[in-house]
């Protein structure tokens, strides 16, 4: 299989994924953290992820994820090799990570986003049609070695990018393959309940008053919310736990598109999702961003107040 062909004769290997990881951000990545745990236990293996949500906590080897990439990393040495997950360009590298990944002697990007150049690594896996990151890193792995821990990160990245399976990158595939990790006793309950239908308390106030503040647009096709760093600062929530809000605004019914701002690091991050006609894909390039047809995202520098008409604006070209 091609990780195992990638392992052969490495001792070192750094492994990242995107900026403010999601689901499958942190299930491929803790995929192959776990599964060169179990396998080569030789290799000295270091994981990359910026803050995620807590509740990603119940995957084994969360709580080695280092933060960030440091030169004090590996001794100040190049990394035999590096995998970069579920990461469609560089400027999305997460943990300070691009400057280690094309320092490495060997390199493998493994993705689903339909913008990815395909060019990022020495090897590059991509699959636009796939509902996973994790889905394409299944079929690289030998699957007699996939351990139940390795599973439940592969099958929590699935659940999270699918919407719990409601969502059209789900596949006849992808099932099969749920089917494969369930054979291996993944804990298939727990971790749909709690990564994906649980929110802390704090969570749900902060979504209701979002969803207080919805608003429709374009004929009532568009729902769209956002909230300011006042907000966060009054209700305590952290921006990365606002991971799942843009789904919830998304059950809206009627609507073709769900948009939602919030404020990470003195920008906006733009959420969008889709339902059957518009590609959030392109609308989302107009803005330096990417993702896929039905979902996607990206930054802006204006507030929502100007941010949103200018969103609206491109949607309206496509319905």
């Amino acid at each position: 299989m091609i990780i195992d062909e990638l392992l052969n004769d490495v001792e070192t290997v750094a492994i990242f994924g995107h900026v403010r990881p999601d689901g499958d951000c942190a299930g491929s990545t803790l995929a192959v953290y776990n599964y060169i745990q179990d396998n080569y236990p030789k290799i000295k293996a270091d994981i990359f992820l910026e803050p995620f949500p807590k509740c990603y906590e119940v995957l084994r080897g969360a709580s080695s994820a280092k933060k960030t990439f440091g030169q004090e990393s590996n001794n100040g040495k190049p990394y035999d090799l590096a995998f970069l997950l579920d990461t469609p360009t560089f400027d999305r590298v997460g943990a300070n990570g691009e400057a280690c990944i094309k320092a490495a002697k060997k390199t493998c990007n493994i993705d689903h986003h339909i913008s990815n150049p395909l060019n990022l690594c020495n090897t590059n896996v991509v699959e636009p049609n796939a509902s996973s990151a994790s889905e394409v890193l299944f079929f690289l792995l030998d699957a007699n070695r996939i351990s139940k821990e390795t599973a439940n990160c592969l099958y929590l990245g699935i659940v999270h990018d699918t919407g719990a399976f409601k969502f059209s990158c789900t596949s006849k595939r992808t099932m099969n393959v749920v089917g494969e990790l369930i054979e291996k006793g993944v804990d298939f309950s727990k971790i749909i309940n709690e990564t994906y239908y649980t929110r802390t308390y704090r969570q749900t106030v902060v979504t209701g008053f979002i969803m207080q503040n919805c608003k429709m647009a374009l004929n009532d096709k568009v729902v769209y919310s956002y909230i300011t760093q006042e907000d966060i600062d009054k209700f305590q929530v952290p921006p990365v736990e606002l991971h799942n809000v843009i789904d919830t605004i998304r059950e809206v019914g009627g609507t073709e598109v769900a948009l939602f701002l919030y404020p990470v690091n003195g920008k906006y991050k733009i959420s969008l999702r889709s339902n059957y006609v518009v590609d959030v894909n392109k609308v989302a390039n107009e803005f330096g961003g990417g993702g896929h047809m039905r979902a996607a995202g990206g930054d802006t520098d204006d507030v929502p107040e100007i941010a949103i008409p200018k969103i609206l604006e491109v949607i309206a070209k496509q319905l």
